[in-house]
């Protein structure tokens, strides 16, 4: 349904004004159900990457590419966490992130999993 594809989209540019970015953690996500729309559209443009494209049309992707989403998540996603904890470490003196890290949550549950 184009219509409630429209509204996730809307979603996630507020996200984006609010966060300043498109990457929406799974784990430790306050909004889980914008975190699995982003998800599901990856796997979509994956598979029309693949030549399937049912759940994604090039549109969307344009769309989306305007926005700055990131479709190759993890690459990404993680060496901006790497950054992201050698400032900490600058400001902190260690690598000692707590989960519920509150100026960077993500970083926290990063760290952890990274352990």
């Amino acid at each position: 349904n184009d219509a409630k594809w429209f509204d996730m989209f809307e979603q996630l540019k507020q996200y984006k004004e609010i966060h300043g970015h498109c990457w929406i953690p799974t784990r430790c996500s306050s909004n889980k159900h914008l975190a699995r729309w982003a998800s599901r559209q990856r796997q979509g443009y994956w598979k029309m990457k693949e030549g399937n494209p049912l759940m994604m049309t090039t549109e969307h992707v344009d769309i989306m590419n305007s926005l700055g989403f990131i479709w190759e998540l993890y690459e990404s996603s993680w060496h901006k966490m790497l950054d992201d904890l050698k400032e900490y470490k600058k400001r902190h003196g260690d690598c000692l992130v707590p989960p519920k890290y509150a100026p960077n949550p993500p970083l926290g549950c990063w760290v952890h999993a990274q352990r």
